[in-house]
């Protein structure tokens, strides 16, 4: 089934229901990753196990908006970030054969 869309009138339209708190913690938590030391591992709390996924989710954004790359796991409740180590480029002299 196609998509309907229309234009309405602001006026009209419902209001957003966001509360703004992704967007704090989202700044939180890119603020905390830039305050990362070489060696050290973000922890993050989730409080829940339905919460790890989201926060996951928060970590990959923010390292977007950081223009990195980052890796992320989580054990439990806890979720684990670092940032991402550049590939290893093969030596350019060498041919690969096989």
């Amino acid at each position: 089934m196609p998509l309907k869309i229309r234009h309405v009138n602001e006026k009209e339209a419902p209001k957003p229901s966001a509360t703004g708190k992704s967007n704090a913690d989202l700044f939180a938590v890119k603020a905390e990753m830039l305050k990362l030391g070489k060696g050290m591992v973000l922890e993050i709390e989730t409080g829940s196990a339905k919460a790890v996924r989201g926060t996951k989710t928060l970590v990959t954004r923010a390292a977007k908006e950081l223009g990195t790359r980052w890796r992320h796991w989580h054990v439990g409740t806890k979720v684990f970030a670092k940032p991402a180590q550049a590939p290893k480029k093969a030596p350019s002299g060498q041919k690969r054969t096989g």
